[in-house]
């Protein structure tokens, strides 16, 4: 518990409820998170992902020790979803001994391609059942103190991982009908593979990941027309469990964020590079959202007392006293970000009283 009366988790899952008038921990702090589904809590204990792939059981023991060491409200449990999900449906996978493995190969470039994958196979995997132990197991570390969400990747983004993004893209111009059959195929993958998730007792919510999605890579009339549709599918598919949903995407969103409350999403994880008062006069009163510490040129490279001054920046932008947010990075952390840092960012967020 971080001052007050309410658990972390409780203050986490307020920051979803447009209708409080604050989400103010008894008139200090907002509810913080410093992993975005990511590898960095096994960097912070000096392991890597394949080493933990025989043992779920420790894997969540470094999630939940390393969040409480460092104080956040929230944890996601998720690192290599994707890659396991792939390699489930037969893919080839590398494995980093700086973060989570790495997709290489390619599933799906063509309509017959997508009809020899199997779902029911990849949610069965071995890789799966480590992933799902792991949240398990967390859920019981955790005993109801922090809010555990499990993490993985939205329908666009699984489709661009399993064909390759600019063959993808470049066939939404090119091959519609290929395009259409992949992104039904990754609805239904990303569906399972949630709905697998959330199944283990205890879980809280899911965030799900759509890099891909940005505005970087994709204009907002194809976000609309492309992106949109499976998202709030799959929106509505987890809707019976009654959790609450958290989305990123990566890079600068301002043109689509108002497509964003029509999906039942319930807060959107902004990166470094939207402007949260911007963003506030967007969406205020329709969904909530989060963010955006820069991961790199703030928690990576300054010391802590920089970190420190550039989250209180960050706050004031997000006119955090309002409810509605959650801190978080504006993505996800390398391994060379300090603890320290990160220590320093989760204690602005808890001290912070607008």
């Amino acid at each position: 518990m971080v001052g007050g009366a309410k658990t972390s988790r409780e203050f986490v899952l307020d920051a979803f409820d447009l209708n409080l008038s604050g989400n103010l921990r008894e008139g200090a702090g907002v509810p913080v998170g410093v992993c975005l589904g990511g590898s960095w809590p096994f960097f912070a204990e000096g392991v890597t992902f394949e080493e933990l792939l025989d043992d779920p059981l420790r894997a969540a023991s470094i999630f939940y020790k390393v969040n409480e060491r460092v104080g956040a409200d929230f944890i996601t449990v998720g690192t290599g979803a994707t890659a396991l999900l792939f390699m489930g449906l037969g893919g080839k996978i590398q494995f980093s001994p700086k973060g989570a493995p790495v997709i290489a190969s390619i599933l799906a470039e063509s309509e017959d391609d997508i009809r020899r994958l199997d779902i029911d196979r990849a949610i069965k995997s071995e890789g799966l059942q480590w992933l799902r132990a792991v949240a398990e197991e967390t859920v019981r570390l955790n005993g109801g103190r922090r809010a555990v969400f499990v993490s993985g990747r939205a329908p666009f983004t699984l489709a661009g991982q399993l064909a390759g993004l600019e063959f993808f893209t470049k066939s939404i111009y090119k091959d519609r009908s290929f395009v259409d059959t992949l992104l039904n195929f990754t609805l239904e993958l990303s569906s399972s593979y949630y709905e697998f998730m959330l199944d283990a007792v205890g879980v809280d919510g899911i965030f799900a990941a759509d890099p891909s999605a940005s505005g970087d890579v994709l204009s907002a009339r194809h976000f609309e027309s492309v992106v949109l549709p499976c998202l709030t599918l799959l929106l509505k598919r987890l809707e019976p469990y009654g959790k609450p949903s958290l989305l990123h995407i990566c890079g600068n969103i301002t043109d689509r964020l108002h497509f964003l409350p029509q999906t039942g999403i319930g807060m959107i994880s902004l990166d470094s590079k939207v402007n949260l008062r911007r963003a506030r006069e967007i969406l205020g009163g329709k969904i909530a959202f989060a963010g955006n510490v820069h991961p790199v040129f703030v928690l990576e490279e300054l010391t802590p007392l920089e970190v420190a001054e550039k989250t209180r920046e960050c706050l004031e932008e997000a006119a955090a006293r309002e409810g509605g947010f959650m801190l978080l990075p504006g993505c996800d952390l390398s391994s060379r970000v300090p603890e320290a840092n990160v220590t320093e960012f989760v204690k602005m967020a808890h001290e912070w009283a607008g």
